[in-house]
């Protein structure tokens, strides 16, 4: 079951699997939960919204895998060697999409610079 927190508007501003203070139980299928989760179709189906939500999570993570090298909290040789490939393809992929983005100057790249080693 979903628990959603309302506004003062009465507009949902938070969905939870846990019973929150304040909040009301509600139903996935419900117009509005599925507006705040911005699926916009009636005919709503949990498989195809994951399949098409692979990409953005995708994402997520890959971001998120930047953030903890960046922070030393992992080096990027601990992951599996395919892993490491598949992540440098893919960042390779979005640099050359968009050549004019760059990496916060605070956050070392994944990428290891001609002095570096592995």
């Amino acid at each position: 079951m979903l628990y959603a927190i309302r506004n003062e508007a009465g507009r949902i501003v938070s969905l939870s699997e846990t019973p929150q203070q304040g909040a009301e139980q509600v139903n996935l299928k419900d117009r509005e939960v599925l507006d705040f989760l911005s699926i916009k179709s009636d005919d709503f189906s949990a498989d195809e919204f994951l399949e098409k939500s692979d990409t953005g999570t995708a994402r997520i993570l890959e971001d998120l895998i930047d953030v903890l090298i960046g922070k030393n909290q992992i080096l990027f040789t601990d992951l599996p060697e395919m892993a490491q490939k598949k992540l440098l393809g893919r960042k390779l992929a979005r640099n050359y999409n968009n050549p004019q983005s760059e990496q916060p100057q605070e956050l070392p790249s994944t990428f290891l610079s001609d002095d570096d080693t592995i």
